[in-house]
């Protein structure tokens, strides 16, 4: 959902000191985009084989498109299906997460509504519907996309419901970029950035004793204009935008984040919500979460919760492109002129 508004800016593959801290750079493709990982390590170790092995199998447990993955299963399943090591640990932590900002915004968002994702055609790449779908088939997939028809039952992931399907393309990629960076951790490095479809999670300072900075890019459709700058430095940013993923129903195009509360794709005056807090996962909940509120509840959000800041770019009253940015998010940022 925001996977192309974020671009690297490289400022330089240069260390500082060579004597002490080597560059890596790994990249690659997970989760249906890319990923792009940067880290400096005082041991020289390359870590590449090891991280995009996370990444298999991280991808091998969440992925919707993957028809042999856990997730996938579960969707199949009549009743649900039994988790195993690491696989109850990451749906632990990913539930976690989810039910905290299900509860706390309104069921705004919800990993739950698999039925009408797919009923709207994004998981087949459908680009257009004749006509507006009829009421009763979206409120009876209403009926079997409710968040309180998953939980966790010991080592089981258990639905009520056979019809009941998880999708957490949502809050995925950000779960992803927080557990790379936690191995990184765990392997003594503190300096590093880790993008994931656009969500970013970055510790310590880049080869130029600088914080990591990365660019916004203008809300449009293939757009590689960058809109501003933003330089992090242990923070995690996530970004959610409609633009380039949408289907076209009866010739209006509406974007991919779909309302819970409506089953339908979300249609307000907001363009893109680039959030930063301290975990990558979190931030990509939320960011969900403020393109189904809309403008005013987006910045409602960010204004009350004191460790989020956020860059908003919503369509004004006469119809242009906007920008509202929190107070603490305009200390991290450069407009690109």
């Amino acid at each position: 959902m925001r996977h192309l508004l974020i671009s690297f800016i490289l400022l330089s593959l240069t260390a500082c000191d060579r004597s002490s801290l080597t560059e890596f750079t790994v990249r690659g493709e997970t989760m249906g985009s890319t990923y792009s990982i940067i880290y400096l390590d005082s041991a020289g170790r390359d870590l590449g084989t090891a991280l995009d092995s996370m990444l298999v199998e991280f991808n091998a447990v969440f992925s919707t498109y993957d028809t042999s993955s856990v997730i996938s299963a579960f969707n199949a399943s009549d009743t649900g299906i039994a988790l195993i090591g690491e696989q109850l640990e990451w749906f632990r932590r990913l539930f976690a997460v989810s039910d905290e900002v299900h509860a706390i915004h309104n069921g705004a968002f919800n990993p739950a509504i698999g039925p009408l994702v797919q009923y709207w055609g994004f998981y087949n790449k459908q680009e257009s519907l004749e006509a507006e779908p009829p009421q009763d088939e979206i409120d009876s997939l209403l009926a079997i996309s409710r968040y309180e028809l998953v939980h966790l039952d010991q080592q089981f992931l258990v639905k009520d419901d056979p019809a009941v399907r998880l999708d957490v393309n949502a809050i995925a990629p950000g779960f992803a970029a927080d557990l790379l960076g936690e191995f990184l951790e765990a392997n003594g490095i503190q300096r590093y950035m880790v993008e994931i479809g656009g969500e970013i999670r970055a510790r310590g300072l880049n080869s130029r004793n600088t914080g990591w900075t990365v660019g916004i890019r203008k809300p449009e459709e293939l757009s590689a204009q960058l809109v501003s700058t933003i330089t992090l430095n242990d923070l995690s940013l996530a970004t959610s935008g409609n633009y380039n993923k949408y289907v076209v129903v009866d010739g209006r195009k509406m974007g991919h984040t779909i309302d819970p509360h409506t089953g339908r794709p979300a249609v307000n005056e907001l363009l893109s919500a680039t959030l930063i807090t301290r975990n990558c996962m979190h931030a990509d909940a939320l960011a969900t979460v403020c393109m189904v509120g809309g403008f005013e509840q987006a910045k409602e959000l960010i204004l009350r919760q004191e460790s989020l800041e956020g860059y908003l770019i919503y369509s004004d009253e006469a119809g242009k492109m906007a920008t509202w940015i929190s107070p603490g998010m305009e200390e991290l940022i450069r407009e690109v002129q």
